[in-house]
C-alpha cells in the first residue's frame, strides 16, 4: 500500500512527546478565533499520519483510509480572562468528510475537545471538487451561539504531487571563530511540499560534524524553523562542519539538506593548501524548455593547512567535463571560467543545455609556489524536463495465453521531453481502452497505472519507457480497441496519444488454435447431377479449445464456379463464424471441369481433384489442412 510507515526514533520520540506530553506545542496557527460575551473561542488543525500506534505529526492530509493520515481538530473554549470552560458540548460540522464522532463532545478539564476529520478517501482542495475543507465547531447555550471555522486541503496524491518536499537551508554567516560559543550562526530552515505550500509544526532533525547543534527544531506556521550553531571552544572543532537538516514523512520517506560553516581559529596561515566543492542548491536544474530552473551556481572553497577559509582572494578555475552534457557551460563562456574568491569561496554559474546528464566539474588552483590544488566532484544534475511526447505501441505478435481462458499482451509508451529526452523514471503513464463505435464494448482492458523505468515482463528497464498489459478474452480476438496512454507535461498539460496513432486501432490477436474443414470427398457428376453443390464446414477453436466467435474465414476451392456464404454468393469468397466458432459455405462446381478425354469412344472424361484451403483473416492467420475433393464423370451404357 502506498502508505506503508517507517519507523523512524527521531520522530517516535518528537511525536510520543507531542501526544502523551502537556502538549505545550502549538499544533497549528489559529485559523479563526470568535468571541461572544463571556466565551472565546479558538480552533486548531494538525494533520498526523499513524505508525502502529504512534501518533506522528506531517504537513498535510491526503486522502486515504482512516489508518493512513487525517486531520485533527481542536477546539479550545475559554472565558475571556483565559479560564478553561470545561464540560461544554462542542458540536462539529464540514462540507465533506465525516468525524470520529457522531454528535457532539464536551470540553475537558483544560477547556479542549479534539475529534479527528476522516476524509472518507476524497480529495478536498484549492482548484479540484468542492474545494478546501472547511469544519465550523459551534457551541450553544442559553440560546446563544458561539462558533469559530477553519479550513485545510485533502489531497489526492495520484493526481497532485506533493512529495518530495523541498528543505531549504541558510545561514546568517558562513564563519564563526573558536570562542567557546561567543559567536554563532543562526540556521533557517525552510520546509516546503511540492507545491510550495509550506509544511507546518513538524520536527525537523538536525547533526553536526563539529560544534554544536541542537537536535531538534519545529516549523513554525510559514515552514521555517531557526536554531543556533555554536563551536564548542575545543581545537578539534576547527574546520567545516557539515550541517545536516532532516524531515522524515512516515509515508513517503526522508528529505535531507546540508550546509556548511567554517569554524575558524583567528591565527592561520592563509596560504592555500585544498579545496572543497560543497554540494549545490539546487543540486538539479532542468534541460533549456524544460519549464524549470536551467541554471545554478557551483562553488569552491579554499582552506589553508588548518582547514581554515582564506580571507585573500584567490582565482579558482572550474572546468566541465569529461562527458558534458549536450550544451552545459559555464556562465555562458563554454566550459571552463575562473572567479577570485570572496571570504574564501569563489562561485560560477553552470547553465543548462538541451541534454540532461551528471555535470562532473574541477576546480582548480595555483599556489605561488606553482603548486596545482584541485578538486573533483560531480554537484548538480541537469534532468529532463517534464512530458512533451508520448508514443504507445504494443507487441500483439508477442501475445501469450495466461490461463483461464485470458491472453495478455505488452504495451509500452515512450515519453520525452521537448529536446527528445527520455523523461525521468516514475513519471505517471495513465492507460485507457474503448471500444471503436459502432462496437459498445469490448471483452478486454488495459493495466491502468504504470510509470517510467518499471519493468517489463522480462523484467527489464529502460529510461522514459512506461510498460502496462492489455488483457483479453476469447470473445475479444479479431476486435479493434482504442488504447490510449496519457501523462501529464508543464502546468499540468495533458500529453496523450493512442496505439497505431494513424489508425488509432489496436486489434486483439489470435492465439493459434485449429481451423478444421470438414465436407465430402467424392462427386460423380453422372450419378449425383450437375452442377455438384457442396457443403464445406469450418470450425475455429483458440489456444483454449474456445469457439472464436465473428472470426473471417476465406474459402478456396480450385475448379469452384461459384462459393456460398450462407445462400448467396459472397465478396471474396469470405465468410463469417458463428457462436459456435463455425462457417458453413456452400460450393458449387459444373461437370465442365471434368474435360473429354480425346479420341474416346465411347466418350469419357479426365477425373478433376479440388483443393480446398480455408485461412483465417485476422492476426495470427492460419491455414487448414487441405480437404481434397475427386470430382468425376463416370461412363453409363
Amino acid at each position: 500500500p502506498f502508505y506503508q510507515f517507517k519507523r523512524f526514533g527521531i520522530i517516535i520520540l518528537a511525536v510520543i512527546f507531542l501526544v502523551l506530553s502537556c502538549d505545550d506545542r502549538v499544533p497549528t496557527e489559529i485559523e479563526d478565533e470568535s468571541s461572544l460575551e463571556n466565551f472565546v473561542m479558538t480552533i486548531t488543525t494538525q494533520p498526523y499520519a499513524l505508525e502502529g500506534s504512534t501518533t506522528v505529526v506531517v504537513g498535510e492530509d491526503i486522502a486515504g483510509p482512516i489508518n493512513d493520515v487525517n486531520t485533527r481538530i481542536d477546539v479550545i473554549l475559554t472565558d475571556t480572562t483565559g479560564n478553561p470552560l470545561k464540560a461544554k458540548n462542542i458540536e462539529f460540522s464540514s462540507n465533506v468528510g465525516s468525524f470520529s464522532i457522531n454528535s457532539s463532545t464536551p470540553t475537558n478539564d483544560d477547556g479542549k475537545a479534539t475529534v479527528n476529520f476522516y476524509d472518507e478517501d476524497s480529495a478536498a482542495y484549492d482548484g479540484y471538487g468542492e474545494g478546501a475543507v472547511s469544519v465550523t465547531a459551534k457551541h450553544v447555550e442559553n440560546e446563544t451561539e458561539i462558533s469559530s471555522t477553519t479550513s485545510f486541503e485533502v489531497f489526492d496524491t495520484s493526481i497532485v504531487q506533493i512529495w518530495p518536499y523541498n528543505l531549504i537551508l541558510n545561514t546568517d554567516t558562513d564563519v564563526i571563530n573558536l570562542d567557546g560559543g561567543q559567536t554563532n550562526a543562526t540556521i533557517t530552515v525552510r520546509l516546503l511540499n511540492n507545491l510550495s505550500h509550506p509544511v507546518k509544526f513538524v520536527d525537523i532533525g538536525f547533526d553536526a560534524t563539529k560544534g554544536f547543534i541542537d537536535a531538534v527544531g519545529i516549523t513554525d506556521s510559514t515552514g521555517v524553523v531557526d536554531v543556533n550553531f555554536t563551536d564548542l571552544g575545543n581545537p578539534e572543532d576547527v574546520g567545516v562542519a557539515d550541517i545536516n537538516a532532516s524531515f522524515i514523512h512516515p509515508s513517503f520517506g526522508e528529505v535531507t539538506q546540508e550546509i556548511q560553516i567554517t569554524i575558524v581559529d583567528t591565527t592561520y596561515s592563509g596560504t592555500p593548501a585544498y579545496l572543497t566543492i560543497p554540494p549545490s542548491y539546487p543540486g538539479e536544474i532542468m534541460v533549456v524548455g524544460g519549464g524549470g530552473l536551467e541554471s545554478t551556481q557551483i562553488c569552491s572553497r579554499v582552506y589553508d593547512e588548518n582547514a581554515i577559509l582564506v580571507n585573500e582572494p584567490v582565482n579558482v578555475t572550474f572546468t566541465l567535463g569529461p562527458n558534458i552534457p549536450v550544451g552545459a557551460n559555464i556562465n555562458n563562456a563554454g566550459i571552463s571560467d575562473s572567479s577570485y574568491t570572496e571570504s574564501g569561496e569563489a562561485c560560477v554559474s553552470v547553465n543548462s543545455g538541451t541534454g540532461p546528464g551528471p555535470v562532473r566539474i574541477t576546480a582548480e588552483v595555483t599556489t605561488e609556489s606553482g603548486e596545482v590544488l584541485s578538486a573533483t566532484e560531480v554537484p548538480v544534475i541537469i534532468a529532463t524536463g517534464p512530458p512533451y511526447y508520448i508514443e504507445p505501441n504494443y507487441d500483439p505478435g508477442a501475445t501469450t495465453p495466461i490461463g483461464g481462458g485470458a491472453y495478455q499482451t505488452e504495451a509500452a509508451a515512450m515519453v520525452y521531453d521537448v529536446n527528445y529526452n527520455p523523461v525521468s523514471d516514475s513519471t505517471y503513464v495513465y492507460w485507457s481502452m474503448d471500444p471503436v463505435p459502432p462496437d459498445t464494448m469490448i471483452d478486454a482492458f488495459v493495466q491502468g497505472v504504470s510509470f517510467t523505468g518499471n519493468q517489463n515482463l522480462n523484467e527489464d528497464n529502460y529510461p522514459g519507457v512506461a510498460f502496462t498489459t492489455i488483457i483479453y478474452s476469447t470473445d475479444a480476438i479479431g476486435d479493434l480497441g482504442y488504447v490510449t496512454a496519457l501523462t501529464f507535461g508543464a502546468n499540468g498539460d495533458t500529453v496523450m496519444a493512442r496505439i497505431n496513432e494513424d489508425e488509432g486501432e489496436a486489434i486483439m490477436f489470435f492465439v493459434p488454435g485449429q481451423l478444421l474443414l470438414a465436407g465430402p470427398q467424392y462427386w460423380d457428376f453422372t450419378l449425383f447431377g450437375n452442377p455438384a453443390i457442396l457443403t464445406i464446414i469450418g470450425i475455429l477453436t483458440d489456444y483454449y479449445g474456445n469457439a472464436v466467435v465473428n472470426a473471417p474465414i476465406l474459402l478456396s476451392a480450385t475448379g469452384a464456379s461459384a462459393i456460398y456464404w450462407p445462400f448467396s454468393p459472397i465478396e471474396n469468397n469470405i465468410g463469417y463464424t458463428d457462436s459456435t466458432g463455425t462457417v458453413t459455405f456452400t460450393v458449387e462446381y459444373d461437370q465442365g471441369i471434368c474435360s473429354p478425354v480425346p479420341n474416346s469412344d465411347p466418350q469419357t472424361y479426365e477425373d478433376f481433384t479440388s483443393t480446398v484451403v480455408a485461412q483465417l483473416l485476422i492476426p495470427q492467420a492460419i491455414t487448414s489442412a487441405p480437404l481434397e475433393i475427386l470430382l468425376v464423370r463416370t461412363y453409363q451404357r
